[in-house]
This record gives structure tokens, sequence and C-alpha cells, in this order.
């Protein structure tokens, strides 16, 4: 009898086993059905361009050419050699360094001053908000009017304050700045946001206790506040630093597709640009967006050996 009530058992633990075995199999397929457009589109529009761009910075190849040849790393030296090159990596440079502190040091700021208003939270949030949701190029052609040095507002603000007039765009010294000025009041609403759900997280008891503890209000913000926060600013430092590196629609909107006056505006994604589309040399440009490729990942690895140093995980 107990023999038979064991193997009654034993029979049931199968066939519970193997249901719950073809059921694994079904949800299984069910999930690589689901995932496999988004799988598609990846390997279509990102993984096949970027592997064809590697191949082709290895050719000479010109639309308008009659035949491709292997050119090895010519194409590369090629890069490293041409003046523009380098003036095109330094404004690159220059404006991740314009772009990362300030970003930073603006989206901490105004998540502070939002946080604080806890009447108007939601209201203040969505409106930070706005500039970033705004497509670039509509957006670009209201500050074209506004950087006008003769009839644009930002001159008429700085009339009215008594200070002198600048040129702006038409610059060569200002047109980066501008970009930059631009660039800021687009972009720091996503930050603001993502600073103000790092906030969020702070647990209020720790402020509580440092100011029972009698710390002033910047002795909280730098032993306590900003310490939990350097997770999500060693998250945006890496975001901001890659999307400046790879910044193109407002610059090429603001300058005209030059990248002018003089050079001044003209970056590496942009200089990609002009060579591929303009000039067709679509394996020069392809040795170059390489080089581009290899200076993200190595700054991305940079920064990330030296959070070891400053970031702080709860």
């Amino acid at each position: 009898m107990q023999a038979r009530i064991a193997e009654s058992d034993w029979a049931a633990r199968v066939g519970r086993n193997a249901a719950r075995s073809r059921r694994r199999s079904r949800e299984g397929w069910r999930a690589v059905l689901f995932l496999l457009p988004t799988v598609v589109f990846v390997a279509v529009f990102v993984y096949a361009p970027a592997a064809m761009s590697l191949a082709l910075g290895f050719y000479h190849y010109h639309l308008l050419g009659a035949r491709t040849t292997f050119a090895g790393l010519a194409d590369f030296r090629s890069a490293l050699t041409y003046p523009i090159f380098w003036l095109a990596l330094e404004h690159t440079l220059l404006y991740a360094l314009y772009m990362v502190p300030l970003t930073l040091a603006g989206a901490v700021a105004i998540a502070l001053l939002i946080d604080a208003q806890g009447r108007f939270y939601a209201a203040i949030r969505t409106l930070v908000l706005l500039p970033y949701i705004t497509p670039v190029i509509a957006t670009s052609i209201g500050w074209l009017w506004m950087f006008n040095p003769q009839y644009g507002v930002l001159n008429a603000v700085l009339h009215w304050f008594n200070l002198p007039p600048s040129q702006w765009l038409l610059s060569s010294s200002m047109a980066m700045p501008s970009v930059v000025l631009y660039s800021l009041w687009h972009g720091l609403g996503f930050n603001v946001v993502i600073v103000l759900s790092a906030l969020a997280g702070v647990p209020r008891p720790v402020w509580e206790a440092a100011a029972v503890d009698g710390a002033t209000g910047w002795q909280r913000f730098f032993r306590v506040t900003l310490p939990l926060l350097t997770p999500t600013l060693f998250f945006l430092a890496v975001v901001t630093t890659i999307g400046s590196l790879q910044a193109f629609s407002q610059i090429y909107a603001l300058s005209g597709g030059t990248g002018g006056p003089e050079y001044a505006t003209t970056t590496l994604l942009l200089l990609i640009y002009q060579t591929a589309f303009q000039y067709f040399h679509f394996s020069y440009a392809a040795a170059m967006a390489m080089l581009l490729v290899a200076l993200i990942l190595m700054l991305t690895f940079i920064q990330n050996w030296l959070s070891k140093r400053w970031v702080f995980y709860q």
C-alpha cells in the first residue's frame, strides 16, 4: 500500500515537473517572439552600420570614384595629419569641458531650489523639463533670432544692464559659448529631473540628524546631500560627456551647417558629416568616426576609473 502511494506521489511530481517545463518553454518562446522585433531593429540599424563603418575605414571609397581599394590604415593616418581634424577635436573637447561641469552644477542648484518649493514642485518640474522635449531644429531657429546682434533679445538684455553688445554666433570667440548657452537651456531639464529623483531618495532623518547636531545648510549640503548624490552625478557626468562629444543638431542648426565662423564651431561629428555628405569621402569619414568612438571609450574608461575616488554608494 505504501509503495503504491509513494509511486503515485512520484508520478504526480514527475507530471508537475513536466507541466512546469512545458510552461517555461512556452514562456521562453513567447519572450523570444516579443524581443525579436527589437533585436532585429538594433541589429539592422545599429550594429550593422557600425560594422560597415568600421570596415569602410580600411578602404579607399569615394561615392563618385571608379572602384574601392583596400587602404589599410591610410585613412586613419590621413585623419591624424589633417589640421582641421585636430582643430575639430579641440573644439569638441572644449564643448564637453563647458557642458559637463555647467550641467552638473546647474542641475544640482535648480533641483535643490525646486525641492525646497514643495507647494509648486510638480508645476515647476514640468516647466523645467519643457525645453528638453522641444525639437532642437525648431528651437534653434528661435535662438538664432535671439542671438541676432542687431535686434536680438540677448543684446537687448545686455543693453538694459548697460553692458556692451556681443556678436554671439558671428564672433569666433563667442560662437562656441553661444552654442553652449543654447545646449544648457535645452538639455538641463533632463538632468534636473534625474537629480530630483535622487534627492527624493535621500533619507530625511539623515538631514534632520545633521541639523540637530548643529550643522549649517552648507555643511549639510557638502557633508550629507552631495556625497549621497555622487552616484547620480557620476551617471550624469558620463551621459553628458558622451552626449557632448556627439553633439551635432544644435551646432549644425546654429552655424548653418558650416561650423563657422572661422571653424569656431566645427566639432568632430560636424566634420565627419561634412566629409561624408558634402565631399562624399565616406571611407575618410568612417576613419574619423572610429577615432571618435575610441575617444569616447577612452574618456568613459577614465571617468569610471576616477569614480572610485569620489563616488560613494550607500
